[in-house]
C-alpha cells in the first residue's frame, strides 16, 4: 500500500528540520549555544522529551555537539577530505587552514609471520622474511579526534621509520627522506558504527558513524609502500572524489580490480 505522502513527520523530527535549516543559514552560527530543551518547548508547543529527540537527531548529524549535562552548541563546519588527492590528510587540513595533529598509539617492527597474511600479499613481501613497520595513530583537526590510521609500511624500502617524528606528516617524511610519494592508490570503503574501544581512544560516543577506508598506496613505479585501515568520523568530515577517464581507463581498472580482491577476499 502506498504511503500517503501528506502524512506529515513526526514533530520531533520537524523541529529538527528547523533548527538544521537556522543552522544552514547563519541565524546560528558556528560554537552558538543552542536553546535548551525546556525553552525550545515552549518556543515548539512540545514537551522536553519531544525536545530532547531533537537536538540527539542534530547531534547524530554532526550539526550540534553536546557533551553529558551540558547544554548543545552548534558544531564547527565539516572537514572536507578529498579521497582522490595524493595528499595526505595533513596536508589538506593545513591546506584548509586547520591546524592537523597527530598522537602515536603503536610503533613497532613486526615480522610478517606475525601478521594477517593479507597484509604482506598486499606489500608483496615474503610472508617468511619480510619486515614491516606498524604505526597506529589518532589524527586530529584544531585538537578534535577525527580519525584513527592503522598503516602497514614495508621496513626495507624505509630503514629506521620509526626514529622519526610520526606525530608529522607521514607521507612528507617518506617523501622527504625516501624519496617516495604517492601516485596512485586503491581504496575499499565501508560505513560503520564506531565500536567501543575505538571511541574510548577518540574520546566520542560509542555507535558513532564512521567511514571505514581500508587502502593500497603505491608509487609512481607501482610498488606498494603501504596498507592502511583508517576510520575517520561521520559526523565531522564530508568526504570528496573525483573520476577521471583516459584511453587506457579500462586496462587500468582490470589492473586495480586485481588489487582490489586482494582486499576483498581477505576482508572478515
Amino acid at each position: 500500500m502506498p504511503a500517503d505522502e501528506h502524512i506529515a513527520p513526526p514533530r520531533y523530527r520537524q523541529v529538527a528540520e528547523q533548527l538544521a535549516k537556522e543552522i544552514a543559514e547563519g541565524a546560528l552560527p558556528a560554537d552558538a549555544r543552542i536553546a535548551s530543551e525546556r525553552e525550545l518547548a515552549e518556543r515548539f508547543g512540545i514537551s522536553r522529551m519531544t525536545a530532547r529527540a531533537a537536538i540527539n537527531i542534530l547531534v547524530r548529524r554532526g550539526l550540534l555537539t553536546r557533551r553529558t549535562g551540558a547544554p548543545a552548541y552548534v558544531a564547527p563546519p565539516k572537514i572536507r577530505f578529498d579521497l582522490s588527492s595524493p595528499k595526505g590528510l595533513y596536508r589538506q587540513l593545513e591546506h584548509a587552514g586547520i591546524k592537523p595533529g597527530a598522537h602515536v598509539i603503536t610503533a613497532e617492527k613486526l615480522p610478517c609471520e606475525a601478521l594477517e597474511q593479507k597484509i604482506c600479499a598486499a606489500l608483496k613481501l615474503d610472508e617468511h622474511g619480510g619486515e614491516v613497520y606498524h604505526i597506529v595513530r589518532l589524527r586530529t583537526a584544531d585538537d578534535e579526534p577525527i580519525a584513527v590510521e592503522d598503516s602497514y609500511f614495508p621496513a626495507d624500502l624505509f630503514p629506521d621509520l620509526l626514529d622519526f617524528h610520526l606525530t608529522e606528516s607521514i607521507y612528507g617524511i617518506l617523501k622527504k627522506y625516501f624519496g617516495v610519494a604517492p601516485a596512485k592508490s586503491v581504496q575499499e570503503l565501508e560505513i560503520s558504527l564506531l565500536d567501543a574501544e575505538w571511541a574510548q581512544i577518540m574520546g566520542v560516543p560509542v555507535d558513532l558513524p564512521t567511514l571505514e577506508i581500508r587502502r593500497i598506496a603505491f608509487t609512481a613505479q607501482g610498488t606498494p609502500f603501504e596498507f592502511a585501515h583508517d576510520i575517520y568520523r561521520g559526523d565531522r568530515i564530508i568526504f570528496t572524489a573525483r573520476t577521471v577517464t583516459s584511453p587506457d581507463a579500462e586496462s587500468e581498472t582490470s589492473g586495480w580490480q586485481r588489487v582490489l580482491d586482494t582486499l576483498q577476499n581477505n576482508h572478515p
